[in-house]
């Protein structure tokens, strides 16, 4: 027989130094590990329930894998309640296990054990992301915002955040936007205040008026009415929280309160900030406005939805048409009428058209309603049924007096419209981090190609194994939770960990408990000098192969040259087991 002339920690060193690289060469050359992660990077983002997992048995491997639980490919009840339990709860199986592996498992995937084993999307993502699922409906007490608003020198005046959706008590969905327009006489102050992007007013008249510094941190908030300040410094509180309070009547006539939050005062960090160049990039407004003022206003073309899209709409801007008359007379926001072309998908490529006060839905006394064809490009091509790409004047009674809006023709988008959310609901949707594709894949070739035969034949492959996991590990019982870790450890203490495994658990606590010396896996320095010794301890005390031994082993292993086999006279150029299991027999 050959005997190799490299030594075993040679062969350890050499891996070690770039085992990625050499995992992924082994993947591409051992089929079973390339079809499973062939089958795991092209299904994993589709599943999104437990069940879905346990049935697909390539992506299961590679998710076993990846953090050292092969051996419960079998046990899909034991996988089902690692995946289902709360990982935080005492009487989970991950919690009482005292199995750091499972329990790393379990919070891997807390997306699922949230709800009961199924989500809205997959917890597989391609980075570091986070995975966003949608929350059972609750009654929206807080929104907050996040967005930078123009410089003082840019000649961007107003922004209009997208809509974000709000519950009423009733549970019931409301859409609810920002607007903000400057100050004509300070450049650093706005007026901001909430509405319906629906149109329907259920949002209570308000209006803010926001005062940011020249460093873009808030400084303060009053109401643009009394003048009152809703947020002020005080000694116990040098950073307060700027915000301002709106209501909401709810579909059963009950109002509840909302605290939309804009940031900390002072703070250039997160929340509500003001540019202060030109070349700081804005936040983009999500909605246009109409133009004009007096009774006759036009609407630019603006992009509406897209041409697939279902139960679509779109809320222009609301515009005070007589806001000239009512700056001159320091008329407060709140106390203004406004108008705002509303838009409304009926059916697949029809969408109505008509004008509202989104403030208040009664002050429109009468409004013309047209309806909208677009074709497959998403451009106008009817309107009320007759064919033209050109849309009639709107016209809308309010206040006793009619205004006109030309419209320019809208269009719909063939592909998905890009959204900007500024404004969120915390309630609305809970976050968990997603589990990294491409970090998995690596762990589980990093995996398989440690538990490969080469590898195993002089415990190489255990030796890189703990190199890689070892690190973060200070007590026994998450050492013990690692049947190859515990191996290593054992092995180096001079134990046989065939022997050690047959005994009691409490025994073998017994026997390690004040014998290992954590602190020598602090350092990168330490950890493979450990490796080294488990090794050399291997040479000294060989150990029988956990690897269940194959026909072809029984006659001496698969190469031709070696062994009983060679007295069969296979042939050198015999090809894989299968040719060499004929020539056997």
């Amino acid at each position: 027989m050959a005997i190799s002339t490299v030594s075993p920690i040679t062969s350890y060193i050499v891996a070690q130094k770039d085992e990625a690289t050499a995992a992924q060469n082994y993947a591409k050359t051992d089929s079973v590990t390339a079809n499973e992660v062939a089958t795991f990077n092209k299904d994993a983002g589709s599943i999104t329930t437990v069940d879905g997992l346990l049935k697909n048995y390539s992506v299961l491997q590679v998710v076993l894998g990846a953090y050292g639980l092969s051996s419960l490919s079998g046990q899909t009840a034991v996988i089902k309640d690692l995946l289902t339990q709360d990982p935080s709860s005492s009487s989970s199986l991950a919690v009482k296990s005292k199995n750091t592996s499972w329990q790393a498992f379990a919070k891997a995937f807390a997306v699922w054990s949230e709800h009961d084993g199924v989500a809205t999307v997959s917890p597989f993502t391609t980075g570091d992301s986070k995975v966003n699922v949608v929350a059972a409906p609750t009654k929206t007490t807080e929104l907050t915002l996040n967005a930078t608003l123009p410089s003082a020198s840019s000649s961007q005046n107003s922004y209009t955040t997208a809509a974000v959706t709000a519950y009423d008590s009733s549970d019931k969905a409301v859409k609810i936007a920002l607007q903000w327009t400057r100050s004509s006489t300070d450049p650093l102050s706005w007026n901001v205040s909430a509405y319906d992007a629906n149109g329907k007013a259920s949002v209570g008249n308000n209006s803010y008026n926001v005062t940011f510094n020249t460093d873009g941190s808030i400084a303060s908030v009053s109401n643009a009415i009394s003048g009152e300040s809703v947020v002020t410094s005080s000694s116990t509180d040098a950073n307060p929280t700027a915000f301002f309070p709106i209501t909401l009547t709810g579909s059963d006539g009950t109002v509840q309160n909302i605290k939309l939050v804009l940031g900390t005062v002072g703070s250039t960090k997160d929340g509500t900030v003001m540019a202060t160049t030109d070349t700081q990039t804005a936040s983009i407004s999500q909605a246009e406005s109409m133009s004009g003022s007096g009774t006759s206003l036009t609407m630019s073309s603006v992009v509406l939805g897209t041409t697939r899209g279902t139960n679509q709409s779109y809320l222009s801007s609301p515009l005070d048409p007589d806001q000239a008359l009512d700056d001159s007379d320091n008329i407060p926001a709140s106390m203004r009428n406004y108008l705002s072309v509303k838009w409304t998908q009926t059916s697949d490529a029809t969408w109505s058209v008509s004008v509202v006060n989104p403030y208040d839905s009664s002050s429109v006394t009468s409004a013309s309603v047209y309806s909208v064809s677009f074709d497959a490009l998403g451009n106008v091509y009817q309107v009320n049924g007759l064919s033209t790409n050109k849309i009639p004047s709107l016209s809308a009674v309010m206040g006793g007096t009619t205004y006109s809006i030309n419209l320019d023709s809208p269009t719909l988008a063939t592909s998905q419209k890009t959204t900007q959310s500024t404004l969120t609901n915390p309630s609305a949707t809970t976050s968990y981090s997603g589990v990294n594709m491409s970090t998995l894949v690596d762990d589980f070739e990093q995996t398989k190609y440690e538990q490969s035969k080469a590898n195993q034949k002089d415990g190489v492959g255990n030796a890189l194994y703990f190199t890689r996991k070892i690190s973060g590990v200070t007590s026994l019982t998450q050492l013990m939770s690692d049947a190859t870790l515990t191996k290593v450890v054992e092995t180096v203490l001079g134990y046989n960990p065939d022997q050690i495994g047959a005994l009691d658990y409490s025994q073998q606590v017994q026997m390690l408990t004040g014998k290992i010396d954590f602190s020598q896996f602090k350092t990168a320095e330490g950890i493979k000098k450990y490796a080294e010794q488990y090794l050399a301890m291997l040479q000294v005390n060989p150990q029988t192969s956990d690897e269940a031994a194959s026909t072809m082993d029984l006659f001496g292993g698969s190469n031709s040259s070696e062994g009983i086999a060679a007295l069969f006279d296979v042939s050198s150029s015999s090809s894989g087991s299968s040719s060499l299991y004929s020539a056997l027999f």
